[in-house]
């Protein structure tokens, strides 16, 4: 099955094109150093009168790679998505269903290639032991 996007840039960027454009985002940010190799996405939402802090990695293929740094983003986020191509997001999110409902504070988005997204595996529950990050506090305080 050929890849519907053929690198993470395009992938990134043609989810943004629809995903950014939701009015609950606040501030956010591309290539955020809260851990070595840095998080591909962040963002500051607003999400039932409270802000919440989101991480997001993007993949082609290489959903276990994802999933490793979707887990390390959790010790300064909430809520922890990997976003991945529509047919891959849902058929890796079926193979690897055991470590998606271990950890509840990761989800997984499937972009179609026109942009439009899809909720694959859904956050059950937010991250309540998030540590406070510098680099997350300057994107928060971009809004200000």
């Amino acid at each position: 099955m050929p890849a519907e996007f053929l690198t993470e840039k395009e992938l990134r960027k043609v989810f943004w094109s629809f995903y950014g454009k939701r009015k609950s985002i606040k501030s956010f940010q591309f290539e955020v150093g809260i851990r070595e190799g840095n998080t591909d996405l962040v963002t500051i939402e607003e999400y039932q009168d409270n802000l919440q802090v989101n991480s997001f990695e993007f993949k082609v293929r290489d959903f276990q790679k994802a999933f490793l740094q979707a887990k390390a983003n959790l010790e300064y986020v909430q809520r922890s998505w990997i976003v991945m191509p529509i047919s891959i997001a849902k058929s890796m999110s079926e193979k690897f269903q055991n470590q998606l409902n271990e950890y509840k504070e990761i989800g997984v988005m499937g972009v179609e290639p026109g942009g439009r997204y899809e909720v694959i595996h859904k956050v059950k529950r937010e991250n309540p032991d998030v540590k406070l990050h510098s680099a997350i506090l300057k994107i928060a305080l971009k809004e200000i």
